[in-house]
């Protein structure tokens, strides 16, 4: 193992249900930026091949926010331990929650609480006033209420035997930190076709609204959002001018409504920071951050 990693932490050999850990405790954990972390334990695993779990004494916010959208396993004796892999997370309250075995918020309850977040409070809204919102069956509502119930963000109260409502346990950003690890990419697929074939509003998206939210620069390929449902409709009269690889716009097919979140004529923030959630490119990530930071919540 190179020098600079081994006076960089101290090393530790732990097991935790059954699974082998190598516990890393930065030696200068105030001066060592959280994403430099993240790479030095990367570093580590190619070189023992052996999972990490970073170990600090104390931890902030912005230090959270990065590794848990990193999906990076740390821990803050008896405070705090975060293992995505093991769909294990104690937070400072001791408020228990296993993940559910996808380890991912189904679509349906992603875009709720998106919506929840950045166009209209859906707090004691009843399931049938959801569901005339964001399209969907009552049914649906209710299976999603009880997904979210299960994880630990919201509460389900009945109002009578006919209505019943939700109440978040979180707030804004909180409520966004909370539910990050289990968000995942709206992008179902992307496909390339011209312009003059695709259905007409549909919001931009992929690079195209990052250079619109952040200093990105622009890319000269258009990008657009599609309903995987209204794609569904389409799909048969623009199959032949569609391909995998190559075409003047870019078009993604998202597991839920864009539209239902977009923001004017361009996708909403949050589901863009979503679309670049895997990223290895360091500036977008910090383009993101950014973005995040600065949303109004």
């Amino acid at each position: 193992m190179p020098r600079y990693l081994k006076e960089a932490f101290r090393f530790s050999l732990i097991e935790i249900e059954k699974q082998d850990f190598l516990l890393i405790s930065p030696s200068t954990e105030l001066d060592l930026p959280a994403s430099q972390t993240v790479k030095f334990a990367e570093q580590i695993r190619r070189q023992t091949g052996k999972p990490t779990l970073i170990q600090f004494k104390s931890m902030n916010n912005i230090r959270r926010r990065t590794l848990i959208s990193r999906r990076e396993n740390f821990v803050v004796p008896e405070r705090q331990i975060y293992i995505p892999s093991l769909r294990m997370y104690l937070n400072e309250v001791a408020d228990i929650r296993q993940f559910s075995g996808r380890e991912r918020l189904s679509p349906s309850a992603q875009l709720l609480l998106l919506y929840h977040l950045q166009k209209t409070s859906l707090e004691g809204l009843p399931f049938k006033d959801m569901a005339e919102i964001l399209s969907y069956s009552k049914k649906t509502i209710s299976v999603v209420a009880e997904e979210l119930q299960k994880l630990s963000v919201c509460e389900v109260e009945s109002m009578n035997e006919r209505n019943k409502v939700l109440h978040f346990k979180e707030k804004g950003r909180g409520l966004w930190d909370k539910v990050l690890p289990l968000t995942d990419s709206p992008v179902q697929k992307v496909w390339y076709a011209g312009k003059d074939i695709l259905p007409d509003n549909l919001p931009l998206s992929g690079d195209t609204a990052l250079a619109h939210y952040t200093f990105m620069a622009g890319s000269s390929q258009m990008s657009l959002a599609i309903d995987r449902k209204l794609f569904s409709e389409y799909q048969k009269e623009m199959q032949e001018f569609l391909h995998p690889e190559e075409g003047d716009v870019r078009l993604e097919v998202w597991k839920y409504n864009p539209v239902l979140l977009a923001n004017g004529q361009f996708i909403d923030s949050l589901s863009l920071a979503l679309c670049y959630k895997n990223t290895d490119d360091e500036r977008i990530k910090k383009e993101i951050t950014k973005l995040i930071d600065n949303t109004t919540w």
